[in-house]
């Protein structure tokens, strides 16, 4: 029986985190704000179970929002970044904090300069500017660091509020 709850759970969360990435698209907004809602969805699977149970469902999520979801943008950032993120970022949390914090940017910036740079010059690449593009990048990192808290927050959250009522039935 305690299988099939784990299965059922994470299959529901699957679907939140799916329905959360095509409401994004839905609204044209959600490039950047529907990943990172949609990654938040993940983290009672990884308290509850652990980072297996986490990955599989990153991975399910971001398979199904390529093939659902219209912008083909939107499901990269999910799938390149912003899914397994909340994985990593337990083990980046044991450095130092300057550290960890050079670590979390590197980390953004390796993974998100060359997809950007591919969904430029493949799908937009007469429309786009460089100062423009640099300009993104910086208000990319910004949303990353308010994501980074964002996590953080979200995680105590649940485990403050949510997972004691959610361990009472």
């Amino acid at each position: 029986m305690k299988q099939s709850k784990r299965i059922a759970f994470c299959g529901m969360l699957a679907a939140l985190g799916v329905a959360i990435m095509l409401l994004g698209g839905w609204l044209g907004v959600g490039t950047y704000v529907s990943p990172m809602l949609a990654s938040l969805i993940l983290i009672p699977a990884r308290t509850e179970w652990g980072t297996k149970y986490q990955l599989l469902l990153w991975a399910a999520v971001g398979l199904l929002s390529l093939f659902l979801v219209a912008d083909l943008e939107e499901g990269l950032m999910f799938l390149c970044f912003f899914g397994w993120y909340p994985a990593l970022r337990p083990r980046l949390e044991r450095r130092p904090r300057a550290a960890r914090w050079g670590i979390k940017l590197v980390i953004f910036n390796a993974v998100i300069l060359p997809l950007e740079a591919l969904l430029m010059l493949v799908l937009i690449p007469e429309s786009m500017q460089w100062e423009i593009a640099l300009l993104l990048l910086v208000l990319g990192n910004v949303a990353f660091v308010c994501y980074d808290v964002l996590v953080h927050r979200a995680e105590e959250l649940y485990v403050r509020r949510l997972r004691p009522i959610w361990k009472k039935e």
